[in-house]
C-alpha cells in the first residue's frame, strides 16, 4: 500500500484546474492555463494507463452515444475504470433506450444524471444537445456534437503534440480536409492551436472552407489562422513540407452519385510518404495525425511505419488525458486516502 502522501500529491493540481462540476461542451470552455494544467495532470497519470489508481472509487460514468464511436467511448470508459470508478454505457439509444419511445433528450439526461456522477454524450444534433445539457444534474462532457465541436478529441491531439514537443506555441500546423465546413474536430483543434500560439494553416476546397463563425471566434480570442484553398496534390505536399504537424480531422464521405467526385477531391489532399521521407533525410520529422477512422485516399499507409506516425501513438495518450479530465470534473474530495495502487508493467 502506497503512503497517503503520494495520493495527496494530485490534490493541489486538481484544485488548481478549477473545473469540478463543470460541463465541457467546447474547447473554449477551458482557459489556456486550464488546458496546460490538464496536460500536466495527464502526464502525471500516464504510469497508470495500463493499471489502476483508485482516485474515483464509487463514482459512475455514463456514456450516451447517439452516433457510432470506438476511440472516444472506449477511451473514456477505460479512463474511468483505471481511476477505480464504474461505467454505464448506452451505445444504441435510438433502439435500446426510451429514446426509441420518443423520450426527449432533456428527460433522458435528467434520469441518467440521477445514476451517474459524470456523463459523456455524443449526439448528432448540436443545437438539441447543447440545450438539453441544462437538464442534467451531473456535469456533461461532449463526445462530439453534430458538426459543431469535438472538444476532447482536440484536447487529446493537443496533449499529444505537447508531449512530443513540450510546447504548442510556435509550432507550424496544417489542418487539412476535403471538408473543413463539417469537420467538428478540426474546429475544436483550430481553436486550441491558435489560442496556445501555434501557427495554423487551414487547407480545404473553398466550397467547404471552415465556417465563418469559427474563424470569427478565433479572431475574437486574439488569435489568427491562414487559409489555403483548392490545392492539388503537388501543391498540398509542398505546403505541408514546411509543417511540424499535419492534422487530418477526417470527413464523412457522401454516398451515391456524389461519392466518386468527393473521393477525387480527397486525393488532392493526400499526404505522401515521400514528402515525409524527404524531410527525414534533412533531419526533420513532419508528424501526421488523424482523428480516425481514416479512409483510403487521405494518406499513404506506409506512414504507419514511419517516425511521423502519431495517430496510433495518440491512443495511449487518450487514456491519461481523459483520466485527468474525469478527475478534474468529478473532484477528489470523497476519495479514500489510502487507495493508490502501484502501476503495472
Amino acid at each position: 500500500m502506497t503512503e497517503p502522501a503520494q495520493f495527496e500529491t494530485f490534490g493541489p493540481l486538481v484544485e488548481k484546474i478549477e473545473i469540478k462540476g463543470q460541463n465541457l461542451l467546447s474547447i473554449n470552455d477551458l482557459s489556456n492555463s486550464q488546458i496546460l494544467d490538464l496536460f500536466e495532470l495527464g502526464r502525471r497519470l500516464e504510469p497508470w494507463n495500463r493499471s489502476v489508481i483508485n482516485l474515483l472509487p464509487g463514482r459512475v460514468l455514463a456514456t450516451l452515444f447517439f452516433q457510432p464511436s470506438t476511440r472516444t467511448r472506449l477511451s473514456f470508459e477505460t479512463a474511468m475504470h483505471r481511476l477505480g470508478g464504474a461505467v454505464l454505457t448506452e451505445t444504441t439509444p435510438l433502439i435500446s433506450s426510451s429514446a426509441a419511445k420518443e423520450e426527449s433528450l432533456d428527460d433522458m439526461l435528467r434520469v441518467v444524471s440521477k445514476y451517474a456522477n459524470v456523463i459523456v454524450l455524443r449526439h448528432f444534433d448540436d443545437v438539441e444537445a447543447r440545450r438539453a445539457v441544462a437538464s442534467s444534474e451531473a456535469p456533461v462532457i461532449s463526445g462530439g456534437f453534430g458538426q459543431w465541436e469535438h472538444p476532447t478529441q482536440a484536447l487529446l491531439d493537443l496533449y499529444t503534440l505537447w508531449r512530443i514537443y513540450g510546447r504548442v506555441e510556435g509550432l507550424r500546423v496544417c489542418i487539412a480536409s476535403t471538408d473543413l465546413n463539417h469537420a467538428r474536430t478540426g474546429h475544436s483543434m483550430a481553436y486550441g492551436l491558435a489560442r496556445l500560439g501555434a501557427k495554423v494553416t487551414l487547407a480545404s476546397p473553398m466550397a467547404t472552407r471552415t465556417p465563418d463563425e469559427v474563424l470569427a471566434k478565433i479572431g475574437s480570442l486574439g488569435a489568427s489562422v491562414d487559409e489555403e484553398f483548392d490545392l492539388e496534390q503537388d501543391s498540398f505536399n509542398d505546403l505541408i513540407y514546411d509543417m511540424d504537424l499535419v492534422y487530418l480531422p477526417g470527413c464523412s464521405a457522401p454516398k451515391g452519385p456524389e461519392a466518386e467526385a468527393f473521393k477525387l477531391t480527397m486525393e488532392k489532399y493526400l499526404v505522401r510518404h515521400e514528402t515525409l521521407q524527404r524531410a527525414e533525410k534533412e533531419g526533420r520529422t513532419i508528424y501526421v495525425t488523424h482523428t480516425l477512422p481514416r479512409r483510403q485516399g487521405e494518406m499513404d499507409l506506409a506512414i504507419d511505419s514511419m517516425p511521423s506516425e502519431l495517430y496510433f501513438k495518440a491512443i495511449a495518450f487518450s487514456v491519461s488525458i481523459r483520466m485527468a479530465l474525469l478527475v478534474g470534473i468529478a473532484g477528489l474530495e470523497d476519495a479514500p486516502q489510502t487507495s493508490l495502487v502501484n502501476p503495472g508493467v
